[in-house]
Parts: structure tokens; sequence; C-alpha cells
């Protein structure tokens, strides 16, 4: 199935209720095409780069899913008969998605299993000279 992230803004407003409920129900319009939301990203209210009509201000969400190609009509027709979402956007990604944390847990297992192997030159123990006691120059 193709992977989509789609990014829309509903009016500032709205109750935290209605919030939830317009969320629930894009979920509901992807799990309904077959699909399953990866992952769902509340950006919080945010200043909008300009005017939408009377709106300054608006609730921003991000949704990853992946589901089949009907989606994007779904979805469209929602987003555009519903008077609670001022914007939107859908993209289609020709590749999986993968969570940042599991790169990144990688990465850490690779270098500490490459420290452990062959330590960097720079944290060999280095020996050090004696120190000499350091004379005080004294004035006359």
């Amino acid at each position: 199935m193709p992977n989509y992230e789609t990014v829309f803004i509903i009016k500032p407003e709205l109750s935290d209720e209605k919030v939830t409920e317009v969320v629930e129900k894009v979920k509901g319009i992807i799990s309904s095409c077959d699909g399953n939301v990866v992952l769902s990203d509340s950006w919080g209210r945010r200043r909008l780069a300009y005017n939408i009509g009377k709106n300054k201000e608006g609730n921003y969400y991000l949704l990853q899913f992946s589901a089949a190609p009907t989606v994007n009509d779904e979805l469209e027709k929602y987003f555009k008969t519903s008077d609670t979402i001022i914007r939107h956007m859908i993209i289609r990604f020709k590749k999986s998605f993968k969570k940042k944390v599991d790169v990144k847990a990688e990465e850490k297992k690779d270098t500490v299993a490459d420290t452990t192997a062959n330590p960097p030159a720079s944290t060999a123990p280095v020996e050090s000279a004696p120190s000499a006691p350091v004379a005080a120059e004294g004035s006359k």
C-alpha cells in the first residue's frame, strides 16, 4: 500500500472535544479504506502565515498513514466539505516510513561497537612526565 502524509489546519475557535472529533473522523476515513495510521501528531495552535478568511490562527495536525489509493479521494471530499478544516495537503511518499528513533538507536549501536573494537588514538592513556615543583620568582 502507498504511504501518505497529510497536514490539515482546523479552525481555532473549536473546543478540544470538537477538534478530537475531527481528527478521529479523519482517522476513521483512513481505516475505512483499509489503511493504518503510522503517526498522529498535533502541532498545536499556531499563527497562520497569512489570514485565511477571518482566521489568523489555526490548530495544525499531521498524520502519516498507509492506505489504498482511494483514500486520497475520500479525504479530499471530506476536507473540502467540512466547515472546520481551513486548509489541507496530502502527499504521497514512494519510500516507506521509518521512525527516527530506530535509525538513531542503530547509529549509536554501530558507533559503540566501533569504539570498543578500535578505540580512537585520542582516548588512549597518555603517560605524563613527572611534575616538577614550580619555583616562584622572588622579588627583592
